[in-house]
Order: C-alpha cells, then structure tokens, then sequence
C-alpha cells in the first residue's frame, strides 16, 4: 500500500526537526495529511543550519499555516534514528506548543499536506497511520498506540 518516500539529499543527513502543537477555542490540535509520507503529523519541518530552533518554528509554521507565533514553549526533545536507503540518520527532534499566534490559520502548502484539519485527542488515537512527532506528543500525555491502525 505505501511507497518508500523519495528521499531528498537532505533528508538523508542528521538534521534538526521541529513540530508544533497548535489547539483551536476547543482545545482540539491541529494535524497535517503528509503527502510524501501519508501520515497525519503535527505542523513541522526541517531545520536550516543557518537557523535557530526557535527562527525556524516561527518561520515553518507560517510557511505551512500562514500565522504568526506571538509566544510558545518547548514541551520535548527526542533524537530519532532511522534506516533510510541504508543510511542512519538522527533526527534532533523538537515539539513546542504555541502558546500565542496572530492570523488566520489556513493550509499554505497544499502540495505537501493534503489537508490540515483540528482534531480532538480521542480523535488522533484513530487516525490510521501517524508520524513519530504526533506519536511522541501522545506518549507526552501519557497515551501510546502503534503508528498504524
């Protein structure tokens, strides 16, 4: 059913990731469909090396949902280490939450997400398939289940 990724140059070196959790009124988070990957995952990207964490978040969340993060902070870190085309690759993770934001929140890259759309928590656990970042932020509240249902 799924594919291997094509993997870019990039994503097969040791990186920084970062991934946000954003709720709406109803404490609902939002998640992203991922087209390269097919999992529902949390706002996230890719840290350039000429970047901070911090300049980053506040620089992909508005490249993928069009607002401006007024005030956040870091709820976890977590190296993971993958097999890809034969090569490991840590990836330095980060989830901040945000705790403050200006803007309209809307889907500015739907060439790389399908969707973005807020669920509840009792929601995510029945999504079918979800990224390592979406699985750590429920680990982080104490809930665990596999990456595919």
């Amino acid at each position: 059913m799924f594919e291997t990724p094509n993997y870019t140059s990039e994503d097969l070196k040791n990186h920084y990731w970062i991934a946000a959790v954003i709720k709406d009124n109803d404490w609902k988070i939002l998640l992203q469909e991922h087209v390269k990957y097919w999992f529902w995952t949390l706002p996230s990207g890719k840290v350039l090396p000429t970047q901070t964490i911090e300049e980053w978040l506040k620089q992909e969340i508005f490249e993928e949902c069009g607002i401006q993060i007024q005030a956040y902070k870091e709820l976890i870190q977590k190296d993971f280490v993958y097999n890809r085309k034969g090569i490991t690759v840590v990836v330095k993770s980060h989830i901040f939450e945000i705790t403050e934001y200006t803007g309209e929140i809307e889907n500015k890259e739907p060439n790389k997400h399908k969707q973005q759309k807020f669920f509840t928590v009792d929601e995510i656990l029945w999504l079918p398939y979800l990224s390592d970042l979406s699985l750590l932020r429920l680990q982080h509240l104490g809930l665990y289940r596999l990456p595919k249902i």
